[in-house]
């Protein structure tokens, strides 16, 4: 039986377009004499035949095929998408454009990061039609260790022209296309390694229409302005949690370096200084299930589990992408203090960026050695002290506990997602990708007289892992 797909493909070819249609069309004879020769007739007449038995069996829909269309009068823009998908109105600009962004659900399982983003559509409202080969260029410029490319596309139902560069890096890559809509400019990031067929459908559905209103008129801040990233905190807190850490327990050294391991990966040099991050009050809901202070380990996600395997960030040397494999979840509360892992670096990146959607507010440390970097996702909120730039230590406050990811779709329960890179190589913001996947095993903790923790596979009496719990 023919599918929806196959249908609607030769559909296409026969309108001189590739792209999918939700009904069955059949080309008009119009234009063509009465001399022209028969098969027209009969390839009209083979396509009704062909809808009516794909209609009657059931088959025209059984396919994802877009249902739903957005609605945006600011923008001036729609596309149709599948119903399942989820459309996430932004709550600030960024980077001079405005849109909405659509999300591919995932399980709903606990587990789950809230979904992954599909296609940005958003109005380039700083940007004319004579600034987008300048914005390819410097975009090409921006990434010179990777195959980047640009290539003319073809962008809405009507056939616009538009220019497409990527994959741009990070946790969710995109290609970024730039169409001139009669004087206006059009963003559109459709996420993925590259552009693909699926993506090429997404911009066949696009309409355009002037926007109603203008995007200054919401009155909406920037997604990295001071007020859309900054807690206020509280210096009292502030005073007991660093009083709590203040004393440097004396921690017992380890033999061995650092290794390679299986995909690429690499296990930290055991004398590397990394520590448990949560604060001194962390988890204090008395109904948590948690300890006061201490953090339950790999919720949702462990290393190479689930987002952290094969169907999400698992891997280990991608070169567009931030290697998340060894990376590790610590469930925590709302607003729990975060702090540095590190006790010498430099913040490379504090805020939001749409090629880490996922990740919400984040921070990137580089180490002071040069090699290793950390990222420190779902922030609530960054400390009101923190910027890009900053040196950092163990008594550094990076941010509190949440579950943001790039707009207002929740990144499952509040936890922190703690990543660790060798050798990474920062964006122009700032941001890590590429590298290695790091393996951190051995966490510092100051609680009592402190001590160290043996990250592992499984749990036994001196290894943790898994649903372990872990001191501040």
């Amino acid at each position: 039986m023919v599918g929806r797909r196959k249908l609607t493909t030769i559909l296409s070819l026969l309108r001189g377009r590739h792209g999918r249609t939700k009904e069955c069309r059949i080309p008009s004879e119009r234009g063509h004499s009465l001399s022209k020769p028969s098969w027209i007739r009969l390839a009209a007449a083979t396509l009704v035949f062909a809808c009516l038995v794909l209609l009657a069996s059931g088959e025209v829909g059984a396919d994802e095929a877009p249902a739903t269309r957005t609605e945006s009068d600011v923008i001036g823009a729609s596309i149709a998408y599948p119903e399942e998908w989820v459309v996430e109105r932004e709550q600030y600009t960024y980077d001079g454009t405005y849109g909405f962004t659509l999300w591919k659900p995932d399980s709903g399982a606990a587990h789950d990061h809230g979904g992954t983003p599909a296609v940005r559509v958003a109005l380039a409202y700083g940007l004319g039609p004579g600034q987008i080969e300048a914005t390819v260029r410097e975009k090409l410029a921006a990434y010179p260790d990777l195959p980047m490319q640009r290539e003319e596309v073809s962008v809405a139902e009507k056939g616009h022209r538009g220019v497409a560069v990527g994959p741009i890096p990070g946790s969710t890559p995109s290609t970024e296309v730039y169409a001139p809509v009669n004087g206006r400019v059009y963003q559109i990031d459709v996420y993925g390694e590259g552009l693909g067929a699926d993506g090429e459908e997404l911009l066949s559905t696009l309409r355009f229409e002037p926007p109603s209103r203008s995007v200054r008129s919401l009155g909406l801040p920037d997604a990295n302005a001071p007020e859309a990233l900054y807690e206020a905190g509280d210096p009292e807190l502030d005073a007991l949690e660093r009083e709590a850490r203040e004393e440097e327990p004396t921690f017992s050294a380890a033999s061995g370096s650092e290794t390679r391991i299986g995909e690429g990966c690499w296990r930290a040099d055991p004398d590397f200084f990394v520590q448990t991050q949560q604060g001194r009050y962390a988890n204090g809901n008395p109904n948590d299930g948690i300890p006061t202070g201490y953090a339950r380990v790999g919720q949702p996600n462990y290393w190479g589990e689930y987002t952290h395997g094969n169907i999400g960030m698992g891997r280990c040397t991608a070169r567009h992408y931030t290697n998340d494999k060894f990376a590790v979840d610590f469930l925590l509360n709302r607003g729990d203090y975060v702090y540095s892992p590190f006790n010498c670096g430099k913040v490379t990146f504090a805020g939001r960026d749409k090629s880490y959607a996922n990740y919400g507010i984040f921070v990137a440390i580089r180490a002071c050695n040069g090699k290793y970097a950390s990222l420190s996702a779902h922030l609530k909120g960054l400390h009101r002290r923190l910027e890009k730039g900053d040196r950092v230590d163990r008594l550094t406050v990076l941010g509190y506990a949440g579950n943001t990811s790039f707009g207002d779709i929740p990144a499952g329960e509040v936890h922190l997602h703690q990543a660790y890179y060798r050798y990474p190589t920062y964006g122009p913001k700032g941001a890590p990708y590429g590298g290695a996947g790091l393996q951190v095993v051995r966490h510092r903790y100051f609680r009592g007289h402190g001590g160290v923790y043996t990250f592992g596979w499984e749990r036994t009496r001196t290894t943790v892992a898994k649903d372990s719990l872990v001191s501040n």
